[in-house]
């Protein structure tokens, strides 16, 4: 048979805003327009690689929208890019996911005749190339957003064609942080007897099986919010004559803004613009590593020192957050700070001030022990369910789990210190 090549994608969200940022000023207007088109561009470098590469046809597994009533600027960005590659003789395989069901909101577009859209019900098309039938792709969408656990279960080699890929929308290999839409073993997607499981839903890159068959996803193509951090893409697979992979995917970037976390110790540092030097490090080193690419940042200062009360200070970290973003915002790529979040310590030993004896010391230990017996903690939290349970505060607070309910712990103690203990810092 001919060699071929492909590119598998998945989750691109078109049109999805990013998460956490808020009302972005109005002055920043060209900021705004860069994280609204982000999407799109990421999906434009997509279809730029099929191009680029001259592979044989694209896989979308599933989330091309992000929503169910889709928007009809995302359809008609989404056609348009299908309409390239139809126009250099590149096939597309499509399959909707639980964001952009089959019974969503659409358009009457009319896609590309070389697109194929896989239905409610299990179907499988035969690819060919120079005359030869080479590859077999098996596919369904979802009908509507909630689907049953057996649902795609039938999904298993058929035919003669000697390379079988199952395009496929799932949480496969118990991913917990995504919901078990479709939930799958490793050892049943194997024991379909395919030769490429082209996931989607997961939207980080995972290779759950490297070969016979290999079981991955691409993860998705734009990051939209801080827990999507690093670089976002799709995979680009090539097939031997012989039906095996010529070696593993390779991962392409395609995101067209990045989100990222940086962490600055203040441990030696005397002033704010030593502070603000160091920061800017920081940031230097989050750009140089994105590639060209405008970042999303979050900044986490940590570690014990000086100026950690001058931190603590009412409005002192959106002081800060305004100085940096008016030194970065107007540079191209521009640099957006997300959150800065205040993990800072006083400048003294507080293991050591535990053992002081007065009325500090004395609080300090006993906040040690409630933070080191689960009865006291499940005493505190009991104490604290009137205010989490409340009818007006319940729609703004999340009852704490144990590791946030240990973060605020910690917090109050370096409150107490801060108060208390002036003179030590």
């Amino acid at each position: 048979m001919s060699s071929f090549r492909f590119v598998h994608a998945a989750d691109l969200h078109l049109d999805s805003p990013f998460v956490g940022l808020g009302r972005l000023p109005a002055v920043h207007a060209s900021i705004v327009q860069e994280l609204r088109q982000a999407t799109f561009k990421a999906f434009d470098a997509v279809i730029d690689l099929c191009l680029s590469e001259n592979v044989d046809f694209l896989l979308i597994a599933g989330d091309v929208y992000d929503g169910a009533d889709r928007s009809l600027q995302a359809q008609l960005k989404f056609r348009k890019g299908l309409s390239r590659l139809s126009d250099a003789g590149i096939r597309a395989f499509v399959v909707h996911g639980n964001h952009d069901p089959l019974d969503g909101w659409a358009h009457s577009l009319e896609m590309p005749a070389s697109t194929h859209v896989f239905g409610a019900e299990l179907e499988s098309v035969v690819f060919q190339k120079d005359g030869q039938s080479v590859a077999r792709i098996h596919g369904i969408s979802y009908p509507t957003k909630t689907i049953g656990k057996r649902f795609g279960q039938d999904m298993k080699r058929e035919g003669d064609e000697p390379f079988q890929i199952g395009l496929f929308h799932c949480n496969a290999g118990g991913y917990t942080e995504h919901d078990p839409y479709a939930p799958r073993t490793v050892s049943e997607l194997v024991d379909a007897g395919l030769d490429y499981w082209a996931l989607g839903h997961v939207h980080e890159r995972v290779v759950l099986r490297d070969s016979d068959p290999f079981i991955g996803y691409p993860g998705n193509t734009q990051g939209r919010q801080i827990r999507e951090c690093g670089p976002r893409g799709c995979l680009l697979v090539n097939v031997t004559e012989n039906g095996k992979l010529e070696r593993p995917p390779e991962f392409v970037p395609t995101d067209a803004v990045r989100w990222s976390t940086a962490e600055i110790d203040i441990s030696g540092l005397m002033n704010p613009d030593q502070l603000l030097s160091r920061i800017e490090e920081s940031i230097d080193e989050v750009t140089a590593a994105s590639d060209g690419r405008s970042v999303v940042v979050r900044l986490t200062l940590s570690g014990r020192g000086a100026l950690h009360g001058d931190l603590s200070r009412p409005h002192a970290a959106n002081d800060l957050v305004e100085e940096l973003q008016s030194r970065r915002v107007s540079r191209t790529p521009f640099v957006w700070i997300e959150k800065l979040k205040l993990n800072t310590l006083p400048d003294i030993d507080l293991n050591a001030r535990r053992g002081t004896p007065d009325f500090l010391g004395d609080l300090l230990r006993l906040i040690d022990e409630i933070r080191n017996s689960p009865e006291e903690v499940a005493a505190l939290r009991e104490v604290l369910t009137e205010l989490y349970d409340h009818k007006r505060a319940s729609r703004i607070l999340e009852s704490p789990n144990d590791d946030e309910l240990h973060h605020l712990l910690d917090q109050a103690e370096i409150c107490c210190v801060d108060l208390l203990a002036e003179d030590d810092c």
